[in-house]
């Protein structure tokens, strides 16, 4: 045992570091090691031959060849053409889900723009929550009852309210149809009104009547607002959930969002629930998470839409809106703010404001981008801009 723990003690990672063996594929295989493993699952699963999985290696080779970006490419400036031209294909619609006109999310150019503006707050939020739990994904009634009570439900939604200001009463009448639909008890539902308020409740025909006694006007009627606002049961931000069906099991898609509340329940798958807010998903998994969801959202609206669009041009600018670990749009207040060239800032909206800022603090400008060497009349450093040509006088 003593041996043991002096072993670990003097153990070295450098050791663990020489046994592992990395492979660059491309310099061994010309291809990415995606590629070549999708290729190495195909022969094993179609007996392909030797020779055969060569054959295949080198159409892989060529087609990873014209794939590649050639040095000195504006990629930057294909990829805003890309996802420029088919946006303006988009329509000003809202796609709703089939069956369930409750639920809604932002579709076409309104939630490519959403997206791309980096915007705090989605503005269709919604969820689609899978089952951990076995009986919640077989069992459509038990799903339903858990959809029902994720929904935000507020005093409000199940009580109306009569004030009568002249004699400091008001009645609470309970809406009989909304409180058995939401799974409610009547009884018990007065009693926690009753028990919260602090005032003594008295029977009616409709529902109870409270007195505030000598309190004022202005305390009673905030004490009032309270009241209505009081959350019964739920997760704060949800406000619609239903029931789908897909893939065999029962999910459940939500209008609103919180995905950090919904992630600790227990009945939840945590690793396939997810919401379309790309902010929210950055700040509760991180800028990674935060990156895919702008990259599957984007693709996800121009998808539906019919618009083929090479994704690389997507993760490029989900590359550009989150480098520096934190979701930013492409607009004045966001990208081209932080940009170090003043000339490249002033270039996008409020030129004269960059450019006497700059003054003021003395910056300088390196023109080492496109766009600034473009407003001074120089070559720009892309395509044949990047290469110093000298030739003899000969």
């Amino acid at each position: 045992m003593a041996d043991e723990t002096q072993t670990n003690e003097n153990f070295d990672a450098t050791q663990m570091a020489e046994k592992v063996e990395f492979v660059d594929h491309i310099a061994k295989y010309g291809v990415p090691q995606r590629s070549y493993e999708e290729a190495q699952r195909l022969s094993l699963e179609l007996n392909l031959t030797d020779e055969q999985f060569n054959q295949l290696l080198d159409q892989l080779r060529e087609k990873y060849k014209y794939a590649k970006a050639e040095p000195g490419e504006s990629v930057g400036i294909i990829a805003a053409q890309s996802l420029g031209e088919p946006g303006t294909q988009l329509t000003l619609r809202t796609k709703h889900y089939a069956g369930a006109a409750e639920v809604s999310v932002g579709s076409g150019i309104q939630r490519v723009e959403e997206i791309v503006d980096g915007r705090s707050k989605a503005k269709y939020p919604s969820m689609t929550i899978y089952f951990d739990d076995a009986t919640l994904r077989t069992d459509k009634e038990k799903a339903r009852a858990f959809a029902a009570s994720l929904v935000d439900l507020r005093l409000s939604d199940v009580m109306h309210v009569k004030e009568r200001y002249a004699d400091k009463t008001f009645e609470l009448i309970p809406n009989t149809a909304e409180i058995v639909d939401k799974g409610l008890e009547e009884e018990a539902l007065m009693k926690k009104i009753s028990s919260k308020l602090g005032y003594k409740a008295k029977s009616t025909k409709q529902g109870m009547e409270f007195d505030f006694g000598d309190e004022g006007f202005l305390k009673m009627r905030k004490k009032l607002i309270k009241l209505m606002q009081t959350r019964l049961q739920g997760v704060r931000g949800i406000d619609k959930a239903i029931v789908f069906e897909e893939n065999g099991e029962f999910i459940v898609k939500t209008s609103g969002s919180n995905l950090k509340s919904t992630l600790k329940m227990k009945e939840i798958d945590s690793k396939r629930t997810i919401t379309n807010d790309v902010k929210e998903i950055s700040k509760v998994l991180g800028i990674e998470a935060g990156r895919n969801s702008i990259v599957n959202e984007l693709h996800k609206v121009l998808d539906d839409n019919g618009i083929n669009v090479d994704l690389r041009h997507i993760l490029l600018l989900a590359d550009v809106m989150t480098f520096d670990g934190e979701i930013r749009g492409i607009v004045r207040t966001g990208i081209s703010r932080k940009k170090s060239s003043p000339f490249a800032r002033a270039s996008f909206e409020e030129t004269t404001k960059h450019l006497l800022d700059a003054a003021l603090n003395g910056e300088k400008e390196k023109l080492q981008g496109v766009v600034e060497n473009i407003i001074v009349g120089q070559p720009i450093k892309v395509g044949t801009g990047v290469v110093d040509l000298i030739m003899k006088a000969e």
